[in-house]
């Protein structure tokens, strides 16, 4: 049932009825969330035996990243229990052995190198102390660990051309971060940038436009969203080819380098 992200949410006994067919039938219906597995899938390492998902959510991204490695041992971390308990009953259910549902507070997480991968998809915005979040990061990994960041950018796209700042979501600390700050911030805890770029080309950041137009990024008008969201996906799956040189997020892939000797 892991054919279509979010479609293992059928097993998910907080939702309604027709909410969990809707998932089965078509995956999670939220399109930024698409958008950045999308990414992150093209941004992960060939191998990875040890991973943390830092902020794992409703555990979506963390069951499709140890599907695509089912030799390594995932962990997935989130500070609400009632979703993890979920996530646990969910990966039961499918019979998913190799994702472990931590309940816990990123800014107390630590395991002194132990992770190979870790990253972290749309947390840090939310986190007034970001470095000590990082720092813990680059103390849980291994030397020549790998760490994957995504973030929302400073400003986007809005409604269609011209850039402006992000939207001011009442849940986040920041707006968003300029690509110069993350990487930084990165640097400073002692990490070695790869690479780092931009999210959400044209056609992506116009259908998260439209998405977020429906449902103020708030779970608003959920029927409506129903009816647009297999088109709206359809759209932001075309641009998954972009490279965007400016886009409504940012993300960056950072090593922990091997110490001299």
């Amino acid at each position: 049932m892991l054919k279509l992200p979010g479609s293992e949410l059928y097993w998910d006994m907080s939702l309604g009825f027709a909410e969990r067919w809707y998932c089965r039938l078509l995956g999670v219906p939220i399109v930024g969330l698409r958008i950045r597995l999308r990414r992150l899938l093209k941004l992960l390492p060939e191998r990875a035996t040890a991973i943390l998902d830092a902020g794992c959510g409703r555990g979506v991204i963390a069951r499709q990243v140890a599907r695509r490695y089912p030799d390594a041992a995932v962990d997935a971390i989130d500070e609400n229990a009632s979703v993890q308990d979920m996530n646990r009953r969910i990966s039961e259910s499918l019979g998913i052995s190799n994702c472990n549902f931590i309940t816990g507070d990123l800014l107390n997480y630590q395991k002194q190198n132990f992770y190979d991968l870790i990253f972290s998809v749309d947390n840090l915005e939310h986190i007034q102390d970001d470095l000590a979040v990082l720092g813990n990061f680059y103390q849980s990994l291994q030397e020549n660990g790998v760490l994957i960041v995504h973030v929302p950018h400073y400003y986007r796209r809005w409604p269609v051309f011209a850039f402006h700042r992000y939207f001011d979501v009442p849940w986040h600390v920041r707006l968003g971060y300029h690509l110069p700050e993350l990487t930084e911030r990165v640097r400073r805890v002692g990490f070695t940038i790869q690479s780092q770029g931009f999210s959400y080309g044209w056609l992506e950041n116009l259908v998260n436009n439209i998405s977020f137009s429906i449902t103020a990024a708030k779970e608003r008008r959920k029927f409506l969203y129903a009816v647009f969201f297999p088109l709206l996906n359809l759209l932001a799956w075309a641009g998954r080819w972009s490279r965007p040189k400016m886009g409504a997020g940012v993300w960056v892939i950072a090593e922990k380098k091997q110490l001299a000797v």
